[in-house]
C-alpha cells in the first residue's frame, strides 16, 4: 500500500471515530504522525468533501464516509438475506435481532431489528467488540475453523478496540465446548449490565461462520430461566439464514475434532 494513502486512512479512521471536532495536535499525537504530514492531509481530505473545518482549526469527517457505507450495505448480500429473518425474530418475540459479523478476534454489530420489549439504547450498528465480549461473539468463536481459532491466541487492535487473549484458556474452551453441544450461546448482564441475550451461529456457502444471530433485552423481559427455550427458538432462524446464503446448518463432521 502506498505509504501516503496509509497515512490519510489512518487519519480519515481517526476522523470517524471521534465523537467531537478535533484539533491538528490532538490527531498528530492519536495517529503518531508529525503536524506537518496530518496537516497536509487533511487539507486533501477537506478538499475531497471527507473531512470539513469548524471551530477554528478543529475537523471532523463529513457525512460522505456514511454515504459510501451505505451503499455498500445495501448491496451486501449477507444483509439482503438475514434482515427479513431478523425482522420476523424481533417481531415474533418482542425482542431486539442484530445480526453479529464475524471479524474474528472481534464480532462487529452488521444488522438489528428493534423489538417492542427490545433494550431502549441498544448497540449501535457498525459497533465492534472483542468476540468473547458478548453471546453474539462467543456464538462464533465456538465454531471457527482452525485458521480463525488460531487469531484468538495473539492480542490484537481494531480501530480503538483492544482483544486480549483469555487468560484462563481451559475455562474458555469448557465455555465454547458447551455453546458447541447446545448450539447456542447466552449471556447474563454480560456486555452491558441489565442486559441478557441468547445468540446461534450462521454458516454460508464455504463453510465457514460468518456471524450469528441474536436476541437481546433488558434482563426483566428476557429471563434466564427461558434461555432453553428461546435458545432453539433462536437456532432454527440461524439455520434458516445459513440455508438463505447456501451454507448447512451445523456442520458436525468440522467440529468432531475439537
Amino acid at each position: 500500500m502506498s505509504a501516503t494513502l496509509g497515512k490519510g486512512l489512518r487519519l480519515l479512521e481517526a476522523l470517524c471515530l471521534t465523537r467531537e471536532p478535533v484539533g491538528i495536535t490532538t490527531l498528530s499525537r492519536e495517529i503518531d504522525m508529525n503536524l506537518s504530514a496530518v496537516q497536509r492531509l487533511l487539507g486533501t481530505l477537506v478538499a475531497s468533501g471527507y473531512a470539513e473545518q469548524v471551530q477554528g482549526r478543529r475537523y471532523r469527517a463529513t457525512l460522505m464516509t456514511w454515504e459510501i457505507g451505505a451503499q455498500v450495505l445495501r448491496g451486501d448480500s449477507i444483509r439482503r438475506s438475514v434482515h427479513p429473518i431478523l425482522r420476523q425474530a424481533a417481531h415474533t418475540t418482542g425482542y431486539t435481532a442484530f445480526f453479529m459479523m464475524n471479524n474474528v478476534p472481534f464480532a462487529t454489530y452488521f444488522d438489528k431489528v428493534e423489538g417492542r420489549n427490545g433494550v431502549v439504547y441498544s448497540a449501535e450498528l457498525g459497533t465492534t467488540v472483542p468476540i468473547g465480549a458478548t453471546a453474539s461473539g462467543l456464538a462464533i468463536a465456538a465454531f471457527l475453523d482452525a485458521d480463525q481459532r488460531e487469531k484468538l491466541l495473539a492480542p490484537a487492535k481494531r480501530s480503538q478496540v483492544e482483544y486480549t487473549p483469555p487468560t484462563d484458556s481451559t475455562s474458555f474452551e469448557a465455555t465454547l465446548a458447551t455453546i458447541r453441544d447446545q448450539r447456542y450461546a447466552t449471556s447474563q448482564s454480560g456486555f452491558r449490565k441489565g442486559v441478557n441475550s441468547i445468540a446461534a451461529p450462521v454458516w454460508i456457502e464455504n463453510g465457514s461462520v460468518c456471524g450469528s444471530i441474536a436476541l437481546t433485552a433488558d434482563e426483566n423481559e428476557l429471563k434466564a430461566e427461558d434461555f432453553a427455550e428461546l435458545g432453539r427458538v433462536v437456532v432454527r432462524w440461524a439455520d434458516e439464514a445459513t440455508v438463505q446464503l447456501g451454507g448447512i446448518p451445523y456442520p458436525q463432521d468440522q467440529y468432531s475434532h475439537t
